[in-house]
């Protein structure tokens, strides 16, 4: 019976309740109702690394808990836990980058090396046009590819990705024009039935 009335709740009842009473079967129901959404857009965001995925939505749900104090009761939760998940994902490029140079001055013909062997490996392994647009979206900065995931994944409005990522409405349009536009020009040449792309563009 409780766990009924436990699911009839709004995702901002429940986490209300475990941020005044760390409710366990409020916390478990949010978990549920979010885990697998936040996996596949963890998996989009850091290249399909399914087991760093994996360890980002855990941090993610034990930061909700570290972090419920701070949760503003009435405010959306989805767009509360997508800020803390975009944050995670950003610190992650962030160190990535730092990674990446100085792999770069120490040896970097070898760091050129390994990445044409990924490129040529990665080019092999596309079978389907969502594939291919999911490593597309990997050339994208992180504030572009997060939008668009947000958008056309998470089914978020404007107003929302503008929230959860802190920037005007105009910006994330404009980001979204920017990424729509660069996939539908990669794409236009996509034959099914060949399983290919003409790459025209630069």
């Amino acid at each position: 019976m409780r766990n009924l009335f436990i699911k009839q709740l709004s995702d901002e009842t429940l986490m209300g309740r475990v941020k005044e009473q760390s409710d366990t079967p409020a916390f478990e129901e949010l978990y549920a109702r979010y885990s697998k959404r936040l996996l596949i857009y963890f998996l989009r965001m850091l290249g399909s690394d399914e087991p760093k995925a994996q360890d980002f939505l855990q941090d993610l749900f034990l930061k909700i808990i570290e972090k419920r104090h701070q949760y503003q009761d009435g405010a959306k939760f989805s767009s509360w836990l997508y800020t803390i998940a975009g944050n995670m994902c950003k610190n992650e490029y962030r160190s990535l980058q730092v990674r990446r140079i100085v792999e770069r001055s120490e040896n970097p013909d070898t760091f050129a090396g390994e990445t044409q062997h990924k490129e040529i490996h990665a080019e092999l392994d596309k079978h389907s046009l969502r594939d291919r647009v999911l490593q597309k979206l990997e050339q994208f900065d992180f504030h572009q590819r997060s939008a668009f995931l947000l958008r056309h994944q998470e089914q978020l409005s404007i107003r929302e990705i503008s929230a959860i990522m802190n920037c005007a409405e105009g910006t994330t349009k404009s980001r979204l024009f920017y990424v729509t536009r660069k996939l539908g020009k990669a794409f236009q040449s996509w034959h099914p039935e060949k399983n290919e792309v003409k790459t025209n563009d630069a």
